[in-house]
């Protein structure tokens, strides 16, 4: 273990994040709980979704968004986060990871519509796996923090029925409100004015809990990120915690759920605690 540990860090160290996920992700194979793998969800071919339940009855359901640019930069499929799946599951959670469209195949309405689809089929059918009622917690890393995000912040995406469905949202290095500064930023959010793609923005205190989770050394997403929604539910009387860590980057933050990693990092224990405090999680 200290030998994979070492691995690890280093791979994250020299920035070769897909190999040092799918290190970690290789020991999330064996765990308290049962898969069910490429459910669809949707009409797209990529609408597939997998499925984690606990061995034991479940606290609640959690959906992981994955990060990646929203497909402009590397994006490791729904299979590589299992780990994450694994972490949860075996904390009693039913975890769903979906696969969705992509830019450059898609703008960012048609994955916001995969994301949507994602949540109502979740809530549809989840208690059919185990879950004790259709709640669910919305949960992301990098741009999937921002889809989740977004999805949690503007109920509009819901409606109301399904967003009723929603009690809490974990972001982890989330771009909350971001200049565009990337050529393909600009066509992505083609169709929508700035302030429309800007979780800050919508914030008006209704948010179910949130919990913000950023590392100071992260050099993908800048702080002015978590500090510009932490101020936006400070103004508006919003239910959250934010917690920023020391010596974790963009990668570690979200590596910090696997096997390896879990003791040396406390973001596993911090996000348990946050679900636990809140009950109705």
């Amino acid at each position: 273990m200290k030998k994979l540990y070492l691995v690890m860090l280093v791979l994250l160290l020299t920035g070769c994040e897909k190999s040092a996920l799918f290190t970690v992700n290789s020991l999330a194979r064996f765990g308290d709980y049962s898969l069910t793998s490429d459910v669809r969800y949707g009409p797209d071919k990529i609408n597939r979704l997998d499925i984690y339940q606990p061995e034991y009855s479940s606290k609640g359901t959690i959906i992981f968004f994955y990060g990646g640019c929203w497909g402009a930069c590397q994006t490791l499929p729904k299979e590589q986060y299992r780990f994450v799946a694994q972490t949860l599951a075996e904390q009693g959670y039913n975890v769903v990871i979906a696969d969705f469209r992509l830019y450059p195949n898609a703008l960012f309405g048609e994955i916001m519509d995969d994301a949507v689809a994602v949540v109502d089929w979740t809530v549809k059918n989840i208690e059919f796996y185990g879950a004790q009622n259709n709640q669910v917690t919305l949960m992301g890393h990098s741009s999937g923090a921002h889809i989740a995000a977004m999805l949690t912040t503007n109920a509009d995406y819901l409606g109301a029925d399904l967003y009723s469905s929603v009690n809490g949202f974990i972001g982890l290095a989330g771009p909350y409100q971001f200049k565009f500064d990337q050529p393909y930023q600009y066509e992505l959010f083609a169709n929508f004015a700035y302030d429309e793609t800007q979780p800050s923005f919508f914030v008006d205190g209704s948010e179910p809990p949130m919990l913000l989770l950023y590392g100071k050394e992260d050099k993908k997403v800048h702080i002015r990120n978590i500090n510009a929604m932490r101020n936006a539910l400070e103004a508006n009387d919003g239910r959250f915690e934010a917690i920023l860590y020391d010596d974790v980057n963009h990668a570690e933050i979200v590596a910090a759920l696997s096997i390896p990693l879990r003791k040396r990092y406390s973001v596993t224990d911090d996000i348990i605690n946050f679900l636990t405090r809140n009950k109705s999680l």
